[in-house]
């Protein structure tokens, strides 16, 4: 099932739980329920991190000469009069500078050999890395949590472990555990309901789900 599909049943489930609640409790509502809708295909391409796989498109595609012009313009100011280069400030381009430089220079070219799949997964988890520093600072448990699936999920096979009962059990718990932060009855509910439509509609293909798995790797399929 395409994501924009699983979208609109997530953000239909969200316009159904909101017709009871505050007009300002309503954007939250359908946020939540749109991002569960779409959370369990984070384990490979969707809405959700377009940009981030564009964006390692982009470092595949350029990467490559970006990294070498910034490792060749460090090497070449430790022999040049730094006042050759105009747009260069001789007070900030000291020599720590200058390798730390060619040292981002070295990671991007490095990174821009990996796969564009690998390249993502490296940026997802660092963008959960930094969620994480966050949300632990702040004592963020919800948040926590979230960082830990975004940061990780990337690394499993595509309907893997996301389309699980033991996905599922998480995003309730993270979801509970926001619920009680922003104090918004019934949030988790509604997002564990928007998580499992996507499972449910994964299991409507042929290609169904292994929602027990590893306990079985049973693939369940609901035809109609």
């Amino acid at each position: 099932m395409k994501g924009r599909t699983h979208l609109t049943v997530g953000l239909g489930i969200g316009a159904v739980a909101s017709v009871n609640q505050s007009l300002e409790v309503i954007p939250v509502v359908l946020i939540a329920s749109g991002v569960a809708s779409l959370a369990p295909d984070l384990d490979g391409n969707n809405l959700l991190n377009r940009r981030v796989t564009k964006t390692a498109k982009l470092i595949k595609k350029i990467g490559v000469f970006v990294a070498v012009t910034m490792m060749v313009l460090s090497l070449v100011t430790f022999f040049v009069d730094v006042e050759f280069l105009s747009f260069l400030d001789e007070r900030w381009f000291e020599q720590q500078h200058r390798l730390l430089l060619f040292g981002w220079g070295a990671v991007i070219l490095g990174l821009s050999f990996r796969s564009q799949e690998t390249l993502k997964n490296i940026m997802m988890s660092i963008i959960g890395l930094f969620l994480l520093y966050y949300a632990a600072t702040n004592e963020l448990w919800w948040l926590v949590m979230f960082a830990l699936y975004i940061g990780g999920v990337g690394w499993f096979a595509h309907r893997g472990p996301t389309h699980t009962i033991w996905a599922l059990i998480y995003w309730w718990y993270m979801s509970h555990l926001l619920e009680i932060n922003i104090e918004v009855d019934g949030l988790a509910l509604i997002s564990t309901i928007a998580y499992l439509s996507h499972i449910v509609g994964d299991m409507l293909t042929k290609n169904g789900v292994k929602f027990l798995y590893p306990f079985t790797k049973k693939v369940f399929r609901i035809r109609i």
